[in-house]
């Protein structure tokens, strides 16, 4: 396309979806400022852009736009006008309209969600929802490469916890330098830091395929990898009493109380007291997702008969007969 002007169909869709550089954009400005076809022609485009996106299709007068191409044709070639014996039916040549638009509709978008998409997280956590529907939270001084392809394939330099959306014909893999996650449709988190010695595989829900170093494991619900990147060694681990998910999902497995308010004033940098010993006897099996502080304590009060009040902003009290 546009080879006269130097201008290719992979630069006309970058400029119209936003991603030219300054360079290309001048390039084709001037491209269309420097013939009046030109400039119609990215007008043309621009609306196809739209339509593609959303907005309402313009009116398009088929029989004047095929009466100017056969006018071309005919002066390109040097003859006179050549008129059909049989006229085309108006139907026909709608049809092949909208499939030529539809066409170049299909390729532009087709070339715009092909292309890698970067995602990082600096000094707080980053939630996103990817093209297939699925999301990410990246915790602070992570970063993921995205393409979406045949395989929705994911390569992570940090930590992030997914929620994917399932597509049997299309796995979801996670790469890190050490390790590949393998996924249809489940909650996960890997942490892979540069820093640290391992690698980390936490499932929340459904079930994942880890590899690395020829070795696999399968973890479902609960379960707990981790990959010596030392030793060079894949092993299978029991999970924590207490996980944390993405920026504020919190499960809690027969958790002691004492370590369930220890997280909690982490979290949510708050003071939480027991005020009976017997409390910390006390063991927790629960999940939160994004709840409020009130919330959760209320919840814990609740499910063991206690009392909550609250002193001073941010400091609350459990008192009770404890366990």
């Amino acid at each position: 396309m546009n080879e006269e002007g130097h201008i290719t169909s992979e630069q006309l869709a970058r400029y119209l979806s936003g991603e030219a550089d300054a360079a290309e954009r001048q390039a084709i400005e001037a491209w269309a400022a420097a013939d009046p076809s030109n400039a119609a022609e990215l007008e043309k485009l621009r609306a196809i852009w739209d339509l593609g996106a959303g907005a309402t299709a313009p009116v398009v007068d088929v029989d004047k736009a095929w009466a100017r191409l056969d006018a071309r044709i005919a002066e390109a070639e040097g003859r006179g006008r050549v008129i059909p014996l049989q006229r085309t039916r108006p139907i026909t040549r709608w049809l092949a309209a909208a499939a030529v638009f539809a066409g170049v509709v299909g390729g532009v978008r087709y070339w715009y969600q092909q292309r890698p998409e970067e995602l990082m997280a600096a000094n707080e956590h980053v939630r996103t929802v990817l093209q297939d529907n699925s999301s990410v939270v990246l915790s602070p001084g992570s970063r993921v490469n995205v393409r979406m392809k045949d395989e929705r394939h994911i390569t992570l330099q940090g930590e992030a916890y997914f929620e994917v959306q399932r597509d049997e014909e299309r796995p979801f893999v996670v790469e890190t330098d050490d390790v590949t996650v393998t996924v249809l449709g489940t909650a996960f988190e890997v942490s892979a830091f540069d820093t640290s010695n391992s690698v980390l595989v936490r499932v929340r829900h459904g079930k994942v395929r880890v590899v690395a170093e020829g070795d696999s494991v399968i973890l479902q619900a609960g379960g707990y990898a981790r990959y010596n990147k030392t030793a060079h060694m894949l092993e299978r681990l029991a999970a924590p009493p207490v996980e944390m998910f993405g920026e504020r999902i919190i499960q809690f497995n027969e958790a002691p109380m004492t370590t369930v308010v220890d997280q909690l004033q982490k979290l949510f940098n708050v003071k939480v007291e027991l005020a009976n010993e017997g409390l910390k006897k006390c063991t927790l099996t629960a999940t939160f997702e994004d709840e409020p502080i009130d919330y959760i304590l209320r919840v814990i009060a609740d499910t063991y008969q206690l009392k909550l009040t609250q002193g001073a902003p941010g400091t609350y009290v459990l008192d009770g007969a404890g366990c």
